[in-house]
């Protein structure tokens, strides 16, 4: 097999995750100097990722610096990655060093929301903001996705202030803004306990959307249900069901509300059986 047909066959072995055959065929490679680079590896990487098996990533990233392999971005994100993700701020930190001194590589705003993720995830909150510092003034041309972790990011470490300050920015550069920029930061709001800001931003989304995405009525109407707000829950719901329509994860959140009722662990909420009983014939 050429090098062409080899690096096919191994990314189609790690999207249907066939790890021996993949494995072995990393092996013919590196036997033919088809793996003299960063890509077949990387492929791996994202194979034993997926897999969940940081020790095999490990072993990667040391044979390519034994065999005098350059990292390259993806490289390297993905084993500050892998290494978060196994509660290990310190070694996290430590490849991201690593990255820094590599003068053939910079590290870009996906580097900076890996990390920013995973020091939310350890609850590092002053370290995760640093990261979203940097990562606004790595943004470049209309990308609109690095404005999504942005608001979600802010949101998961309480910044409201913030939340409304990239919010704000984003409007300004993007004269349209989909679905996706709205269930960003309206879920940033949710997350804070913020409903009057997430009504507000949904009643804005509702007057500019092109399509309804019952996903993002899914966010209020599951903040109302867990608080216990009965007669709130029935009205959003209808209002919903008028304007757009429900999704199988709207009667989820309906059908938890009835469960925790049924068993008693709510007693402020009856959100399940009535809400339920009235609309059940709008779906």
């Amino acid at each position: 097999m050429d090098k062409r047909i080899c690096r096919a066959l191994l990314n189609a072995y790690v999207r249907a995750r066939m790890l021996e055959k993949a494995e072995s065929l990393l092996v013919e490679m590196k036997e033919k100097d088809y793996a003299s680079h960063a890509l077949p590896f990387n492929v791996m990487m994202t194979l034993y990722m997926n897999l969940k098996n940081q020790d095999k990533i490990e072993a990667l990233v040391s044979e390519m610096m034994q065999s005098n392999i350059a990292l390259d971005l993806y490289s390297y994100n993905i084993w500050i990655s892998s290494r978060g993700s196994q509660g290990s701020i310190e070694k996290m930190e430590e490849a991201f060093e690593k990255l820094i001194f590599d003068e053939s590589v910079n590290p870009n705003w996906t580097t900076h929301t890996t990390m920013a993720t995973l020091y939310i995830k350890n609850s590092r909150f002053d370290k995760a903001e640093d990261c979203l510092r940097k990562i606004e003034t790595l943004i470049t041309g209309r990308d609109r996705i690095p404005y999504h972790f942005l608001l979600s990011h802010y949101g998961s470490i309480g910044k409201k202030e913030e939340v409304k300050r990239i919010w704000e920015s984003y409007k300004t550069i993007f004269p349209y803004i989909p679905n996706l920029g709205y269930s960003a930061v309206i879920s940033s709001f949710i997350r804070m306990d913020d409903i009057e800001e997430a009504e507000l931003l949904y009643e804005e989304w509702l007057s500019m959307k092109t399509s309804y995405d019952p996903r993002i009525g899914n966010l209020l109407l599951g903040w109302y249900v867990r608080n216990g707000f009965t007669e709130k829950a029935k009205t959003f719901l209808k209002e919903m069901l008028n304007v757009g329509k429900a999704n199988s994860s709207t009667w989820e959140i309906i059908a938890e509300a009835h469960i925790k009722e049924t068993n008693g662990s709510s007693p402020r909420s009856n959100v399940g059986e009535s809400v339920y009983a009235e609309t059940k014939g709008s779906a």
